[in-house]
């Protein structure tokens, strides 16, 4: 039987884009948060601006702008944090997964809302409170498509970036800065870094003590890397290397405590949704259609255009202008 959600203070904070008027999960643990709102947006959703914030680092930090904003002004038992496109499916029904570990879908609509289980707080609670960790299952690299072809562990998976997402200097920078700021995760960090499972995404709901161990380990590294960077003649890609950052963290923290510590971990799919804005049936079906048709694309396209690749992010800007999908 369920047990009553309001037993336990969750709260999933979903970040949001300024620019994006994205449908809202009709769920009190869900938290709608404007990531960066000191630029602006959509005053009546919650902004990251209020108190002890780092909103102005939106374009360097992505997501970990909410995430701070929640570990610094919001009290909890339960923290959680999801992508305005990605969500933790709370359904027990397993689907297929891409080759990035992902759940693909068309929309965000109260209809696939249901079929990922984010509609139910009671029944979403009852699957949390168990646990003290609830995380994405972590994808296999060697089957992640890549600029350069595949890889074989996560350290591989993040050079294969290098000039496309950040300088792969970055990495050793970020190791050395574990050994200096938290030692306690040195032995781990290489660990997982010569693994052959990434932990990504930087979805997760856990308990306040963790919640609060992986921002005090990802904070200061990601604040130092910030400080350190001449980004000169960076992309605007290149210029989140701090949130890049923030997510090897997030891998980190994720490969200590599930294979060092004692805790109570739920491992569940993650879903993308390719579509987040609300929009009428007929173009829902349009986009549908869409959405098939770009996957057999993007499988038959692999091996010419690898994920992350300059000569893919040069064919995706060329086709958002002529289609104005100005989706990311």
């Amino acid at each position: 039987m369920p047990m009553p959600c309001n037993r336990y203070n969750i709260k999933i904070f979903v970040s949001r884009r300024i620019d994006v008027n994205s449908v809202a999960v009709d769920n009190p643990l869900y938290i709608p948060a404007r990531c960066g709102a000191f630029f602006g947006g959509d005053t009546a959703v919650q902004g990251d601006d209020a108190g002890d914030n780092i909103s102005q680092k939106r374009n360097s930090f992505c997501e970990f702008t909410v995430q701070y904003w929640a570990w610094k002004n919001v009290a909890a038992d339960y923290y959680g944090l999801c992508h305005y496109r990605r969500y933790l499916s709370f359904s027990e029904r397993k689907y297929r997964r891409d080759d990035r570990g992902l759940v693909p879908c068309a929309a965000l609509t109260p209809s696939t809302m249901r079929r990922f289980g984010l509609l139910d707080a009671e029944t979403m609670a009852a699957k949390i409170v168990p646990y003290d960790l609830v995380v994405p299952q972590p994808a296999p690299i060697e089957k992640m498509p890549l600029p350069q072809g595949r890889a074989k562990t996560v350290r591989q998976l993040w050079e294969a970036h290098d000039g496309i997402f950040f300088e792969k200097e970055v990495i050793d920078r970020t190791l050395l800065l574990i050994d200096e700021l938290a030692p306690e995760y040195s032995s781990s960090a290489r660990e997982y870094f010569a693994s052959g499972f990434h932990r990504g995404y930087n979805c997760y709901v856990m308990r306040r003590e963790l919640f609060d161990r992986l921002c005090r380990l990802q904070f200061p590294i990601m604040e130092t890397i910030e400080q350190e960077l001449d980004t000169t003649g960076y992309t605007d890609e290149m210029r989140r290397t701090p949130a890049y950052v923030g997510e090897m963290l997030f891998g980190v923290f994720l490969h200590h405590v599930i294979n060092h510590e004692f805790w109570r971990v739920s491992q569940r799919q993650l879903v993308l949704f390719e579509e987040t804005r609300k929009i009428n049936r007929l173009t829902l079906a349009r986009r549908y259609i869409s959405f098939g048709l770009e996957r057999m694309i993007r499988i038959a396209s692999k091996p010419f255009f690898p994920l992350g690749s300059k000569r893919r992010e040069a064919c995706k800007a060329v086709y958002y202008r002529m289609t104005k999908a100005g989706r990311k």
